[in-house]
Order: structure tokens, then sequence, then C-alpha cells
């Protein structure tokens, strides 16, 4: 079996990523990411001229692992809609048990940890919500013509409740650590949104 060794920049951002979350961006100093990174300090000031530059990469590093999962259970097209959402927030579940219920939200995290000044992470996390509601918005549409869900609702205003609802889960999982709470709320929703 082939193994591949991450590159020196990848290994920054993800020692980059967990500091972030597990003691705070605001908390955390270069010399922690250069520490326990293992990765020169020269290498990685090449690649991140500072934090904030580190910050914007491990947003996108985020991003990345979202979609991964997104386009996961995009691709469950024999499944229901509701299985495949289901399958989707299992899936979160599992990563914010896996961090120990630190961050379950890391675009939330970095939001309220950054500058309200700083328009760039908001603007790369309010790209996210708007891509993820489109997303949602699409597969409730497609569970709409499927039968799945009541002919008469709003697609896009059923999305952003789901985004909402699904925030709110995220953060009493980390609060409650119950990693249920995510799939139990969305079992709520759909079961106002299903065809009787």
């Amino acid at each position: 079996m082939k193994t591949y060794k991450i590159s020196n920049k990848q290994r920054v951002i993800e020692v980059a990523a967990n500091l972030f979350i597990q003691k705070g961006y605001t908390y955390t100093s270069m010399d922690e990411v250069v520490q326990k990174s293992e990765v020169s300090k020269s290498n990685v000031y090449y690649h991140f001229s500072n934090k904030e530059e580190l910050l914007l990469a491990v947003i996108d590093y985020w991003i990345d692992a979202y979609q991964i999962k997104i386009e996961e259970m995009l691709e469950q097209n024999n499944l229901s809609l509701k299985k495949r959402m289901v399958n989707f927030l299992n899936s979160l579940g599992d990563s914010v048990e896996q961090r120990n219920y630190q961050g379950s939200c890391p675009f939330i995290t970095f939001i309220i940890q950054t500058p309200k000044d700083d328009l760039i992470v908001q603007e790369k996390v309010n790209g996210f919500f708007d891509y993820l509601i489109l997303i949602c918005t699409d597969l409730i549409e497609q569970g709409i013509e499927a039968n799945e869900l009541k002919p008469d609702i709003n697609a896009k205003e059923v999305a952003e409740l789901f985004v909402n609802n699904l925030e709110g889960a995220l953060f009493l999982a980390e609060i409650k650590k119950n990693k249920q709470l995510i799939t139990a709320t969305a079992e709520s929703l759909f079961r106002l949104l299903v065809l009787e």
C-alpha cells in the first residue's frame, strides 16, 4: 500500500485548524503552530506571512472538509432525502465527537474569535453558508418532486430553517456533549415537512 506524505504547508494548516478550535484563534501563537507542526519557523512564514493568512487557509480547510461530506450526501441518489440528510448529520456528529466536542461548528467559532471588522473572514464564512443553503434548497426541491415532502412548502425557507436548526443543534451538541442532538432536531423538522 502506498503512503502519502503531506506537505509542510498542509501540516501547518491541519495543526493550526486543531489548535484554533481547541485553544482559540486569539490564544494560539504562530510559535505554537511552529512547535506543534514540527515545521521550521522559516518554512511556516514562507507559506503564511502572518496569523491572519493562516486563519484564511484554516477556514478553507474546514470548507473543504464540509464539502467532502456534502458531496457524499449528494452522491447517495438511491436514498430518500431524509436518509441522505440524516447520514450527513451523523457524519458531522461523528466529526464533532472526534474533536471531543470542541468547535462543533468551526465557522461560527472563527467568526466569534476574529475581530468584527475582519471582512475577509466574514465573507468566506457567509459564502460557505450561502453555498450550504443553496445545496439544501436543491435537495428539498428534489424531495418535493419525489413526493417525500409537502408540495406547498417554500424550499429556500425550509433550507434556511434547516441550516439555522443545524447550527443550533451543533452548539447544543457541544455544550451537552451529545452528538445525537444533531440528528434529533433534524428528525423533528422532517416530521413537520413530510407528507402524511
